[in-house]
């Protein structure tokens, strides 16, 4: 699958396509069955979570973890890194982070690379995974 984000609610104002990948295509759906068209819920389950309630329980989680200085954005870097480690092209990775290519690139080649970042993130997915598989035995 595919998810569009419409132009007029993105940051930079331009249509966003990204694949749906494998796991989060069965949490889609399962999320589709129990909240309807809200993908993350609020307190009351009938709207959206706000950014401020998300960057509250981001803050919770990292508090109760111990983590030090660390911002949602933290997961696009390390997103960007451990890709880069497995041999993912530096331009799918911008593709997903939603950066514009440099140079020529951004001139004359408009392909989006969608296959190749679904295959990043299925592959991002299994390693976080395994990780979490190593960790609960």
């Amino acid at each position: 699958g595919l998810w569009v984000v419409p132009a007029e609610k993105s940051k930079t104002n331009k249509i966003i396509r990204r694949p749906i990948f494998s796991v989060a295509d069965d949490l889609l759906k399962k999320a589709e069955m129990t909240y309807g068209d809200i993908l993350f819920p609020g307190e009351d389950l009938k709207s959206p979570i706000t950014i401020s309630a998300a960057n509250k329980f981001l803050r919770r989680i990292k508090d109760s973890l111990g983590f030090g200085d660390f911002t949602s954005h933290d997961f696009r870097r390390t997103l960007a890194t451990r890709l880069s480690e497995e041999g993912v092209a530096p331009h799918v990775i911008e593709k997903m982070l939603g950066h514009e290519l440099g140079g020529v690139l951004s001139v004359y080649n408009k392909h989006d690379w969608i296959a190749e970042q679904k295959d990043a993130y299925d592959l991002y997915a299994e390693k976080i995974f395994w990780h979490i598989r190593k960790i609960s035995g």
